[in-house]
């Protein structure tokens, strides 16, 4: 019987897991869509409210913006790891390669990101 459960706590483990991933392997490919667009409105709406009263539309158009000028087009991202559920990935953009974190909240938004040279 312990066998079984603990079977069925593995696959609702996995199962929860493997969301987690399909959840952020979707917003890399929209935030990597709209970031070689520079669709600056449509990253702002895949911040969290706090990330957005953070980091003002105005911030976000900077950033882009100087990111895109600097690196050019964001060509492929890499899952490396994850960390106290910060997913590392490496961010391989025209110019040059960035480590990138990310974290999302419960809903899907961008709670955290973060480029840093590798």
């Amino acid at each position: 019987m312990k066998y079984i459960v603990l079977l069925l706590i593995c696959l609702t483990t996995q199962s929860i897991l493997s969301q987690d991933a399909t959840t952020y392997e979707n917003t890399i490919k929209t935030f990597q869509k709209n970031f070689n667009a520079q669709n600056v409105d449509a990253i702002f709406d895949m911040y969290t409210t706090d990330m957005q009263e953070t980091i003002t539309k105005e911030g976000v158009s900077s950033f882009v913006k100087g990111c895109y000028e600097q690196f050019g087009n964001l060509k492929k991202i890499t899952f490396v790891e994850t960390t106290e559920g910060i997913y590392t990935y490496t961010a391989e953009f025209d110019k040059t390669n960035l480590s990138m974190d990310l974290q999302l909240s419960d809903n899907g938004k961008i709670s955290t990101i973060q480029f840093q040279e590798l």
